[in-house]
């Protein structure tokens, strides 16, 4: 079995990390595996095992037709092209239809937990060989709305490289950790609100890219508003996240929308304890058996309350056993690969 994975570029974002994850699993399970990105070189390359193909093509715009063909050349002879979100399903379908790229069956991965879809999009969903939802209520949906048939449609849950190393979590419950690139879905305006009214021990380290200028610009100056300077630092450019979780006490998952979160998989790895709005699959998981983690409103005074009690907790192993459990039955890596060869197999 030959399989092309595709993306626009691996930057840091949740999308960008399961395709290396999925990439570097096929590699260890022996897989004929390669890698197209649309553009260049990006910051998560490097997390790709080094003897998988990566073809950069180098897109100058949405209609290269130099791209286009060099797009065909790899993919002609694969079995199965993997497409990553939306905008790259438009792209390859795209060059399918005007340059004729006919044998690969299409693994259409969906990421973002959106119900807004033009036309053409649905179109495509119908062309698609396999939809692939990380959130079951997407799967549904696409069901339901008659792009896709309930034989094609997958649910496939997020997961994340499980840790070589395990480190102990500082125990420091007043350093804060928050994850998520700097636009609005994110909502770390509201966790910046939340920190205000904490102790004055209490300090916040926010790591991200910066997705949109306007949305970061208004977090400085939200955080200058409230004299926060000093206890808010904002972090740019680190890939490897579970490398300084441990440094943390606490983490806030403050993210309006998520299919996922990926991070709070890695939250789960490394035992930190986390306090997340109730939105995303990983949270129903969790829910019933970690229910102080969760908070279903955006109330400041809920999450300063769930902030207290999580301090009150005197003994934590137990909890930590509970985070193990979940993650052998839902996040291994050998029940992702068994599910994501399943769905392989199908097409084949």
């Amino acid at each position: 079995m030959k399989v092309v994975l595709i993306n626009d570029q691996l930057n840091a974002g949740g999308a960008e990390k399961v395709l290396v994850y999925i990439a570097n699993l096929l590699y260890k399970n022996s897989i004929d595996v390669s890698v197209v990105l649309l553009l260049g070189e990006a910051a998560l390359d490097k997390q790709l095992h080094p003897n998988i193909p990566i073809h950069y093509l180098h897109r100058t715009s949405r209609f290269s037709f130099k791209a286009f063909r060099k797009l065909k050349e790899i993919v002609q002879n694969v079995d199965i092209v993997h497409v990553h979100s939306r905008y790259n399903l438009r792209y390859y379908m795209t060059a399918k239809f005007l340059v004729g790229i006919s044998k690969p069956k299409i693994f259409f991965h969906e990421h973002v937990p959106s119900y807004a879809i033009d036309k053409f999009t649905k179109f495509l969903f119908r062309k698609v060989h396999a939809y692939v939802a990380v959130q079951d209520d997407m799967r549904k949906w696409a069901v339901e709305k008659g792009m896709v048939k309930n034989s094609n449609a997958f649910y496939l849950a997020n997961t994340v490289v499980a840790p070589t190393v395990k480190k102990e979590v500082n125990s420091n419950k007043h350093k804060i950790i928050m994850v998520g690139n700097y636009r609005p879905q994110k909502n770390q305006l509201f966790a910046v609100s939340v920190l205000a009214k904490l102790p004055e021990e209490y300090t916040i380290d926010i790591y991200g890219m910066i997705d949109d200028k306007l949305y970061y610009e208004r977090l400085q100056n939200h955080i200058q508003t409230l004299q926060l300077e000093h206890r808010v630092n904002l972090v740019k450019g680190v890939s490897n996240i579970y490398e300084k979780i441990s440094e943390y006490g606490l983490a806030l998952h403050t993210s309006l929308a998520e299919t996922g979160p990926l991070v709070l998989v890695e939250y789960l790895y490394a035992q930190i304890p986390f306090i997340t709005y109730e939105t995303g699959d990983v949270v129903s998981v969790i829910k019933n058996q970690l229910p102080n983690f969760i908070v279903p409103t955006f109330d400041e005074q809920d999450w300063l309350n769930a902030i207290e009690k999580m301090q009150q907790i005197n003994n934590f192993e137990e909890t930590k056993s509970l985070m193990t459990t979940i993650i052998n039955q839902h996040f291994s890596e050998e029940a992702y690969y068994t599910q994501l060869l399943n769905i392989y197999q199908q097409l084949v």
